[in-house]
Protein backbone atom coordinates (compact mmCIF):
# COMPACT_ATOMS: atom_id res chain seq x y z
CA UNK A 1 0.00 0.00 0.00
CA UNK A 2 1.79 2.88 -0.72
CA UNK A 3 1.97 6.14 1.72
CA UNK A 4 -0.82 8.76 1.43
CA UNK A 5 1.84 12.36 0.40
CA UNK A 6 0.47 15.39 1.40
CA UNK A 7 0.40 18.45 -0.60
CA UNK A 8 1.59 21.96 0.51
CA UNK A 9 0.65 24.66 -1.45
CA UNK A 10 3.55 26.81 -2.03
CA UNK A 11 2.53 30.48 -0.18
CA UNK A 12 2.27 33.18 -3.43
CA UNK A 13 5.46 35.23 -3.54
CA UNK A 14 5.75 38.42 -2.68
CA UNK A 15 5.19 39.34 -6.97
CA UNK A 16 1.79 37.36 -6.96
CA UNK A 17 0.36 39.02 -3.95
CA UNK A 18 1.35 42.76 -5.81
CA UNK A 19 -0.48 41.39 -9.28
CA UNK A 20 -3.48 40.29 -7.50
CA UNK A 21 -4.10 43.86 -5.93
CA UNK A 22 -5.11 46.75 -8.54
CA UNK A 23 -2.11 49.05 -8.96
CA UNK A 24 -2.11 52.74 -7.50
CA UNK A 25 -2.15 54.05 -10.81
CA UNK A 26 -4.96 51.49 -12.11
CA UNK A 27 -6.96 52.83 -8.81
CA UNK A 28 -6.66 56.59 -9.32
CA UNK A 29 -7.43 55.77 -13.67
CA UNK A 30 -10.76 54.13 -12.58
CA UNK A 31 -11.27 57.39 -10.11
CA UNK A 32 -10.55 60.07 -12.42
CA UNK A 33 -12.81 57.67 -15.58
CA UNK A 34 -15.38 57.88 -12.82
CA UNK A 35 -15.63 61.47 -12.42
CA UNK A 36 -15.02 62.34 -15.93
CA UNK A 37 -18.33 60.35 -16.50
CA UNK A 38 -19.90 61.52 -13.93
CA UNK A 39 -19.11 65.31 -15.22
CA UNK A 40 -20.62 64.43 -18.68
CA UNK A 41 -23.46 63.52 -17.39
CA UNK A 42 -24.30 65.98 -15.50
CA UNK A 43 -23.11 68.43 -18.09
CA UNK A 44 -25.62 66.28 -20.76
CA UNK A 45 -28.46 66.47 -17.80
CA UNK A 46 -28.11 70.38 -17.83
CA UNK A 47 -27.94 70.37 -21.20
CA UNK A 48 -30.94 68.98 -21.73
CA UNK A 49 -32.52 71.04 -18.91
CA UNK A 50 -30.70 74.39 -20.22
CA UNK A 51 -32.86 73.39 -24.00
CA UNK A 52 -35.83 72.88 -22.27
CA UNK A 53 -35.95 76.26 -20.64
CA UNK A 54 -34.75 78.07 -24.00
CA UNK A 55 -37.78 76.25 -25.70
CA UNK A 56 -40.34 78.40 -23.14
CA UNK A 57 -38.07 81.31 -23.54
CA UNK A 58 -38.66 80.85 -27.21
CA UNK A 59 -42.78 80.38 -26.22
CA UNK A 60 -42.57 83.83 -23.92
CA UNK A 61 -40.62 86.25 -26.30
CA UNK A 62 -42.70 85.00 -29.18
CA UNK A 63 -46.23 84.43 -28.32
CA UNK A 64 -46.75 85.54 -24.73
CA UNK A 65 -45.26 88.63 -24.90
CA UNK A 66 -48.13 89.26 -28.00
CA UNK A 67 -50.63 88.70 -26.02
CA UNK A 68 -49.76 90.83 -23.23
CA UNK A 69 -49.89 93.91 -25.44
CA UNK A 70 -53.76 93.65 -25.28
CA UNK A 71 -53.67 94.43 -21.67
CA UNK A 72 -52.54 97.99 -21.83
CA UNK A 73 -49.32 99.44 -22.18
CA UNK A 74 -48.44 99.72 -17.67
CA UNK A 75 -49.61 96.58 -16.82
CA UNK A 76 -47.76 94.88 -19.86
CA UNK A 77 -44.25 96.31 -19.26
CA UNK A 78 -44.45 95.12 -15.57
CA UNK A 79 -45.43 91.59 -16.41
CA UNK A 80 -42.85 91.67 -19.77
CA UNK A 81 -39.90 92.65 -17.07
CA UNK A 82 -41.20 89.83 -14.33
CA UNK A 83 -41.35 87.43 -16.81
CA UNK A 84 -37.45 88.44 -17.85
CA UNK A 85 -36.65 88.03 -14.33
CA UNK A 86 -38.10 84.50 -14.18
CA UNK A 87 -36.19 83.67 -17.08
CA UNK A 88 -33.14 84.43 -16.37
CA UNK A 89 -33.17 82.99 -12.67
CA UNK A 90 -34.07 79.92 -14.42
CA UNK A 91 -30.69 80.00 -16.55
CA UNK A 92 -28.85 80.61 -13.32
CA UNK A 93 -30.74 77.69 -11.84
CA UNK A 94 -29.60 75.14 -14.68
CA UNK A 95 -25.81 76.61 -14.58
CA UNK A 96 -26.10 76.27 -10.91
CA UNK A 97 -24.77 79.96 -10.16
CA UNK A 98 -25.19 81.17 -6.35
CA UNK A 99 -25.29 84.65 -6.32
CA UNK A 100 -24.06 86.56 -3.23
CA UNK A 101 -25.49 90.17 -2.83
CA UNK A 102 -23.74 92.77 -0.78
CA UNK A 103 -24.86 96.17 0.26
CA UNK A 104 -28.12 98.32 -0.51
CA UNK A 105 -29.91 98.53 -4.08
CA UNK A 106 -30.60 102.15 -4.74
CA UNK A 107 -33.86 102.51 -6.54
CA UNK A 108 -35.61 105.80 -8.38
CA UNK A 109 -33.63 107.34 -11.21
CA UNK A 110 -30.49 105.61 -10.41
CA UNK A 111 -27.94 104.60 -13.37
CA UNK A 112 -26.06 101.22 -12.21
CA UNK A 113 -22.56 100.87 -13.87
CA UNK A 114 -20.24 97.56 -13.15
CA UNK A 115 -18.07 95.93 -14.50
CA UNK A 116 -17.76 93.38 -17.31
CA UNK A 117 -16.51 89.60 -16.97
CA UNK A 118 -18.86 87.93 -19.20
CA UNK A 119 -22.44 87.56 -20.61
CA UNK A 120 -23.39 85.90 -17.28
CA UNK A 121 -22.99 89.49 -15.60
CA UNK A 122 -26.31 90.03 -17.42
CA UNK A 123 -28.63 86.96 -16.05
CA UNK A 124 -26.90 88.24 -13.12
CA UNK A 125 -28.02 91.38 -12.56
CA UNK A 126 -31.35 91.08 -14.38
CA UNK A 127 -32.42 88.50 -11.75
CA UNK A 128 -32.16 90.94 -9.13
CA UNK A 129 -32.41 94.51 -10.64
CA UNK A 130 -35.35 95.57 -12.35
CA UNK A 131 -33.51 98.13 -14.77
CA UNK A 132 -33.49 98.54 -18.69
CA UNK A 133 -30.20 97.37 -20.00
CA UNK A 134 -27.58 99.04 -22.65
CA UNK A 135 -25.82 96.55 -24.37
CA UNK A 136 -23.81 96.16 -27.52
CA UNK A 137 -26.03 95.34 -30.74
CA UNK A 138 -24.62 91.75 -31.16
CA UNK A 139 -26.40 90.61 -28.26
CA UNK A 140 -29.76 91.32 -30.06
CA UNK A 141 -29.10 88.82 -32.58
CA UNK A 142 -28.71 86.37 -29.96
CA UNK A 143 -30.94 83.32 -29.77
CA UNK A 144 -33.94 84.22 -27.24
CA UNK A 145 -31.64 86.06 -25.37
CA UNK A 146 -31.56 88.88 -28.16
CA UNK A 147 -35.51 88.91 -28.66
CA UNK A 148 -35.68 88.89 -24.33
CA UNK A 149 -33.86 91.28 -24.09
CA UNK A 150 -35.36 93.87 -26.78
CA UNK A 151 -38.81 92.62 -25.64
CA UNK A 152 -37.44 93.88 -21.87
CA UNK A 153 -36.70 97.83 -23.40
CA UNK A 154 -33.06 96.69 -23.80
CA UNK A 155 -31.46 99.41 -25.66
CA UNK A 156 -28.64 98.57 -28.04
CA UNK A 157 -25.48 100.59 -29.07
CA UNK A 158 -23.76 100.04 -32.05
CA UNK A 159 -20.25 100.41 -31.92
CA UNK A 160 -18.39 103.72 -33.90
CA UNK A 161 -21.20 105.76 -34.21
CA UNK A 162 -20.99 109.16 -32.38
CA UNK A 163 -24.74 109.68 -33.35
CA UNK A 164 -25.97 106.34 -32.55
CA UNK A 165 -24.20 107.36 -28.65
CA UNK A 166 -25.74 111.06 -28.78
CA UNK A 167 -29.65 108.89 -29.45
CA UNK A 168 -28.66 106.24 -26.80
CA UNK A 169 -28.31 109.02 -23.65
CA UNK A 170 -31.16 110.42 -24.66
CA UNK A 171 -33.10 107.79 -24.30
CA UNK A 172 -31.53 106.69 -21.16
CA UNK A 173 -32.02 110.20 -20.01
CA UNK A 174 -35.79 109.90 -20.92
CA UNK A 175 -36.14 106.67 -18.52
CA UNK A 176 -34.32 108.01 -15.97
CA UNK A 177 -36.38 111.08 -16.09
CA UNK A 178 -39.43 108.30 -15.35
CA UNK A 179 -37.60 106.91 -12.67
CA UNK A 180 -36.77 103.88 -14.51
CA UNK A 181 -33.37 102.55 -13.38
CA UNK A 182 -30.39 101.96 -15.99
CA UNK A 183 -27.40 99.03 -16.57
CA UNK A 184 -24.31 100.02 -18.24
CA UNK A 185 -21.09 98.45 -18.52
CA UNK A 186 -18.77 101.96 -18.94
CA UNK A 187 -15.58 99.52 -19.78
CA UNK A 188 -17.14 98.89 -23.31
CA UNK A 189 -16.16 94.72 -23.51
CA UNK A 190 -14.98 92.25 -20.85
CA UNK A 191 -12.05 91.68 -18.73
CA UNK A 192 -10.65 88.76 -17.57
CA UNK A 193 -11.67 89.54 -13.96
CA UNK A 194 -8.40 90.47 -12.83
CA UNK A 195 -8.82 94.30 -13.56
CA UNK A 196 -11.26 96.80 -14.58
CA UNK A 197 -10.78 98.58 -17.56
CA UNK A 198 -11.04 102.93 -18.10
CA UNK A 199 -14.66 103.62 -17.78
CA UNK A 200 -15.69 105.51 -20.62
CA UNK A 201 -17.97 108.73 -19.15
CA UNK A 202 -20.43 109.52 -22.03
CA UNK A 203 -23.69 107.59 -20.81
CA UNK A 204 -22.80 108.82 -17.49
CA UNK A 205 -24.68 112.09 -19.06
CA UNK A 206 -27.74 111.35 -18.44
CA UNK A 207 -27.63 110.75 -14.84
CA UNK A 208 -25.82 114.31 -14.37
CA UNK A 209 -28.79 115.85 -17.03
CA UNK A 210 -31.83 114.27 -14.83
CA UNK A 211 -29.72 114.65 -11.21
CA UNK A 212 -29.91 110.91 -10.29
CA UNK A 213 -27.77 108.84 -8.77
CA UNK A 214 -24.91 106.49 -9.65
CA UNK A 215 -24.61 103.67 -8.09
CA UNK A 216 -21.28 101.44 -8.71
CA UNK A 217 -21.98 97.34 -8.91
CA UNK A 218 -18.65 95.15 -8.56
CA UNK A 219 -19.05 91.77 -9.86
CA UNK A 220 -16.87 88.83 -8.88
CA UNK A 221 -16.42 85.17 -9.20
CA UNK A 222 -14.60 83.84 -6.81
CA UNK A 223 -12.62 80.97 -6.85
CA UNK A 224 -9.70 79.04 -4.99
CA UNK A 225 -7.41 80.18 -8.24
CA UNK A 226 -8.75 83.61 -7.48
CA UNK A 227 -11.20 84.61 -10.73
CA UNK A 228 -13.08 81.80 -11.83
CA UNK A 229 -11.39 80.20 -14.61
CA UNK A 230 -13.84 79.18 -16.79
CA UNK A 231 -16.31 82.42 -16.12
CA UNK A 232 -14.55 85.42 -18.62
CA UNK A 233 -15.50 85.96 -22.04
CA UNK A 234 -13.05 87.63 -23.94
CA UNK A 235 -11.78 87.99 -27.11
CA UNK A 236 -12.78 86.28 -30.26
CA UNK A 237 -14.70 83.52 -27.53
CA UNK A 238 -17.63 82.25 -29.05
CA UNK A 239 -21.21 81.66 -27.26
CA UNK A 240 -22.05 78.04 -27.31
CA UNK A 241 -18.64 76.82 -26.75
CA UNK A 242 -18.47 79.27 -23.68
CA UNK A 243 -21.88 78.04 -22.35
CA UNK A 244 -20.63 74.14 -23.35
CA UNK A 245 -17.65 75.16 -21.01
CA UNK A 246 -20.22 76.39 -17.89
CA UNK A 247 -22.15 73.55 -18.16
CA UNK A 248 -19.54 71.26 -17.19
CA UNK A 249 -18.74 73.12 -13.86
CA UNK A 250 -19.88 71.81 -10.46
CA UNK A 251 -21.10 75.40 -8.97
CA UNK A 252 -20.24 79.00 -9.89
CA UNK A 253 -20.55 81.84 -7.18
CA UNK A 254 -21.30 84.99 -8.34
CA UNK A 255 -20.83 87.87 -5.98
CA UNK A 256 -22.29 91.03 -6.68
CA UNK A 257 -21.48 94.31 -3.94
CA UNK A 258 -23.77 97.12 -4.47
CA UNK A 259 -21.43 100.49 -3.53
CA UNK A 260 -22.80 103.96 -2.10
CA UNK A 261 -24.53 105.93 -4.89
CA UNK A 262 -22.87 108.43 -5.25
CA UNK A 263 -25.22 111.89 -6.56
CA UNK A 264 -24.71 113.06 -9.91
CA UNK A 265 -26.55 116.69 -9.84
CA UNK A 266 -23.63 119.38 -10.12
CA UNK A 267 -21.02 117.04 -11.06
CA UNK A 268 -18.93 116.39 -14.09
CA UNK A 269 -19.47 112.96 -16.16
CA UNK A 270 -15.77 112.07 -16.65
CA UNK A 271 -15.26 112.09 -12.87
CA UNK A 272 -18.63 110.42 -11.99
CA UNK A 273 -16.78 107.48 -14.39
CA UNK A 274 -13.98 107.68 -12.55
CA UNK A 275 -15.23 107.78 -9.12
CA UNK A 276 -17.65 104.86 -9.47
CA UNK A 277 -14.68 102.80 -11.25
CA UNK A 278 -12.81 103.65 -8.18
CA UNK A 279 -14.99 102.18 -6.27
CA UNK A 280 -15.07 98.72 -7.69
CA UNK A 281 -11.62 98.52 -7.88
CA UNK A 282 -11.66 98.97 -3.97
CA UNK A 283 -14.52 96.66 -3.02
CA UNK A 284 -12.44 94.22 -5.40
CA UNK A 285 -9.27 94.66 -3.50
CA UNK A 286 -7.68 95.86 -6.70
CA UNK A 287 -6.61 99.08 -6.09
CA UNK A 288 -3.02 99.13 -3.72
CA UNK A 289 -3.18 98.94 -0.82
CA UNK A 290 -6.89 97.63 -0.53
CA UNK A 291 -8.44 94.37 0.49
CA UNK A 292 -11.48 92.96 -0.80
CA UNK A 293 -14.17 93.14 1.26
CA UNK A 294 -15.32 90.14 3.62
CA UNK A 295 -18.15 90.60 5.59
CA UNK A 296 -21.79 90.18 3.28
CA UNK A 297 -24.64 92.98 4.01
CA UNK A 298 -27.99 90.84 2.76
CA UNK A 299 -29.88 93.20 0.51
CA UNK A 300 -33.32 93.34 2.14
CA UNK A 301 -35.80 90.79 0.64
CA UNK A 302 -33.19 89.01 -1.17
CA UNK A 303 -31.62 86.18 0.35
CA UNK A 304 -27.93 85.14 -1.01
CA UNK A 305 -28.65 81.98 -2.72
Amino acid sequence: MMPMTTLHRRPPGIAEVQSAKPSVNEASFAGQTQERFFRETRRLWRLARLVAHVIVGTVIAHGVFGVLTLTGVDREQRQRRALVRWWNHGVLRVLNVHLHLEGQIATGAVLYTANHISWLDIPCLRAVVDAAFVAKDEVRRWPVIGRMSEQAGTIFLKRGGHNSSNEIVEHMTWLLARRRPVIVFPEGTTSAGQTVRYFYGRLYQSAVCTQGKVQAVAIAYPHASGVHPRVPFVGDDDLVRHLWRLLKEDRIDAQLVFCAPLPAAGRERRALAARSRVQILETLGLMPGTEKSTAPITVPGTASR
